[in-house]
């Protein structure tokens, strides 16, 4: 596991002011007025499939909008964000031209209030829906473009990449991966369908891995014999 650097003070004394000041010029509210709980899920109603989720925390504005610029999502692509929390990326994807952007929360009180932002959000310019569901059984099969902060451990992370992996098969299309604070890298770099193609690390030293889908899906090649026969 990588060791955070800890930023310089300076830093970690302005960050939380520009972060409630970015909120107000967007209408919402993704600071945490209160210490999150270390074990989210035991608020939720729902029984996660594993019970290794992260305690919500929200990732640097400065850092989102780097991620954004980097992505080029286009008015065809469907945002996912795994572990939205309160919704600050799916705000920030939202005031793009993109198809649709769409949350998926474990805890209900979060929900609510990324539903409450996505109500609120100024600018917006595509539609947010806020799916208050566990990711390693939720339904991903609509995305072009999947978001995570570190939201949850290993086992999680492992179902929902397979979850992607049978989407794309059944459903082929060009996928992105955005991996922020990628602990757990090494289960994407194991699928041979997906690849990396982009990387930065925060000051703190954080690792944001891109990476997108490669290949054509097994059930889609076409069919040597059928070619022979001209069929």
């Amino acid at each position: 596991m990588v060791r955070k650097r800890r930023p310089p003070l300076v830093i970690r004394a302005v960050r939380p002011i520009w972060a409630k000041c970015n909120d107000v010029a967007l209408r919402i509210r993704t600071v945490p007025s209160v210490e999150p709980p270390a074990a989210p899920y035991l608020a939720s109603r729902i029984t996660p499939k594993y019970c290794d989720s992260v305690a919500y925390a929200p990732a640097d504005y400065a850092y989102l909008r780097k991620v954004r610029r980097m992505l080029h999502a286009g008015a065809d692509d469907v945002i996912y964000d795994l572990g939205c929390g309160m919704g600050r990326f799916l705000c920030l994807m939202a005031r793009r031209n993109v198809r649709r952007c769409v949350g998926v929360e474990l805890d209900p009180e979060l929900c609510e209030i990324a539903q409450t932002n996505a109500r609120h959000l100024r600018g917006r310019k595509a539609p947010i829906g806020i799916v208050c569901a566990d990711a390693a059984t939720a339904d991903l099969s609509e995305g072009t473009i999947y978001y995570m902060y570190n939201p949850f451990g290993a086992d999680t992370l492992r179902e929902v990449v397979a979850n992607l992996r049978r989407s794309w098969a059944d459903h082929p299309r060009s996928l992105q991966i955005v991996y922020y604070n990628a602990l757990h890298e090494c289960l994407l770099a194991s699928e041979p369908w997906l690849e990396k193609y982009r990387e930065f690390k925060t000051l703190s030293g954080m690792l944001v891995s891109f990476w997108r889908s490669c290949g054509v899906p097994a059930s889609f090649r076409p069919n040597v014999y059928s070619r022979s026969r001209g069929i």
